[in-house]
């Protein structure tokens, strides 16, 4: 089933700040009161037909505009200029788009990990292995190269209807198509799960924003957070 993009940016929000949200029919909604409470009172989402905002529930009426005017400045900002302080600005992703990475050589490259797998990831990561294997982060994807984990795909925020990408590579085995291997079978995983993969980057972060182009990726909100 293709999802609207005001679903995959319910998806995408609950995901990330582990709010609860209800259905987005309208172009300003309030989160659930069952969720977390975000460091956030506004999150300003740029889409195809126009703006959706998400209020925290205890942002007052009276100064709803002065966060609307923020955010709305924040959105129109060139990807390169700095937000003024309090806004943080990201790009949210979902995949329409096969892969540059074909499937089959992304499994030849990067493979499940498992428990078994514990002390490359403690060499990886000194202190993470007990964090990457909890079943929150699942699926786990790597790429191992003579016996060293070089680049690591997981579930950054897990739902029951979504999972957000989180990837590590390592500096020294990076432009080597080794993140883009472990996010092509990660999102394919994920997939297989019936769960939607999302990624999302913040807008300086090119490489993310490169990596998620070649991985299929393309853009379904522009996104803006204001404290």
């Amino acid at each position: 089933m293709q999802l609207t993009h005001r679903a995959l940016l319910r998806l995408h929000v609950e995901a990330v700040w582990g709010v609860r949200l209800p259905p987005i029919e309208q172009n300003d909604v309030s989160l659930l009161p069952e969720g977390r409470r975000p460091s956030w009172k506004l999150c300003a989402a740029a889409m195809a037909g126009g703006h959706v905002h998400i209020w925290r529930p205890d942002a007052s009426s009276s100064e709803r505009e002065a966060l609307l005017k923020r955010a709305h400045e924040a959105l129109n900002l060139p990807l390169t200029v700095v937000a003024a302080a309090g806004i943080s600005r990201e790009v949210a992703f979902h995949q329409v788009e096969p892969p540059a990475l074909e499937i089959e050589t992304a499994r030849r490259m990067a493979r499940l990990l498992t428990s078994r797998d514990r002390p490359l990831l403690r060499t990886f990561q000194p202190n993470s292995e007990d964090y990457y294997l909890h079943p929150d982060r699942r699926p786990l994807i790597g790429v191992v190269t003579e016996g060293r984990l070089l680049s690591l795909a997981h579930s950054s925020r897990r739902t029951s209807e979504a999972c957000e990408l989180g990837i590590i590579t390592l500096p020294a085995a990076r432009r080597r198509g080794y993140a883009l291997a472990a996010t092509t079978l990660w999102a394919a995983t994920v997939s297989q799960e019936g769960l939607v993969p999302i990624y999302s980057a913040l807008v300086k972060n090119t490489a993310s924003l490169n990596l998620a182009s070649a991985s299929g990726y393309r853009i379904f909100a522009h996104i803006a957070t204001v404290k």
